[in-house]
């Protein structure tokens, strides 16, 4: 039976596990959509035959990637993060080779959450719990518990044109759910693009000047108000 495993380097290189360097080596042919010629560098001795799908969107990669299906009785599929955590490319690599009747295969990884829970010390969270939001999936209308602490995934969506009703609505439901000088924190993690991690700190009143700062790999972290 065709096979492809979809695996990660965790958030660089450093992360891949034992468990995913073993299926890289049973691959025939390696694709991957995150990864640059300079940056695809690193993983020449791991991956066999690594493949880069630059310009390509997430249904073309998934179709390039089990294509190799043809050729090869096991494909690999190298991506970020945890494979399914966030991770729209994987989840269509996954329903076309399905399609096409092969086994799938998921390897854990190391992913911008656990980086998280380190960087804020997340051991222990609010009494309410832990809130995680992804900021690119549309709400009918943005809410806020400031009982709880909460993780908004890739943020900087909301600086995207056409999102600029739903950033207003963000905005505007922060500043009326929270007080003015409640923390919120954006954690852009250490990654194969930056090496150590960076945090810029800021208070739901500057939210607005604060969301200016955004890249695509910032998380925003607002903690919990402790009455």
């Amino acid at each position: 039976m065709k096979k492809l495993y979809i695996f990660s380097y965790g958030l660089h290189p450093g992360q891949v596990t034992l468990e995913t360097l073993a299926a890289m080596r049973q691959c025939g042919v390696v694709y991957t959509h995150c990864l640059d010629k300079a940056t695809a560098g690193q993983f020449v001795k791991l991956a066999p035959g690594l493949k880069l799908t630059p310009g390509l969107n997430r249904e073309e990669t998934a179709q390039a990637a089990v294509a190799a299906l043809g050729e090869f009785d096991t494909v690999g599929f190298l991506t970020y993060g945890n494979p399914l955590f966030l991770n729209q490319t994987a989840a269509e690599v996954m329903k076309a080779a399905a399609a096409k009747k092969a086994a799938v295969s998921v390897f854990a990884g190391v992913s911008s959450f656990d980086a998280l829970v380190n960087l804020f010390a997340l051991n222990k969270y609010s009494p309410r719990g832990l809130r995680l939001v992804d900021a690119a999936t549309p709400m009918a209308g943005p809410f806020f518990t400031p009982d709880m602490d909460t993780l908004v995934f890739v943020p900087y969506v909301l600086n995207l044109p056409e999102n600029a009703k739903r950033k207003k609505e963000f905005l505007a439901a922060a500043l009326e759910t929270y007080p003015a000088a409640a923390r919120v924190f954006l954690a852009d993690c250490a990654s194969i693009s930056n090496r150590s991690s960076k945090v810029e700190k800021g208070k739901i009143g500057g939210l607005g000047a604060l969301l200016k700062k955004l890249n695509e790999r910032h998380t925003m972290y607002i903690p919990a108000i402790r009455k």
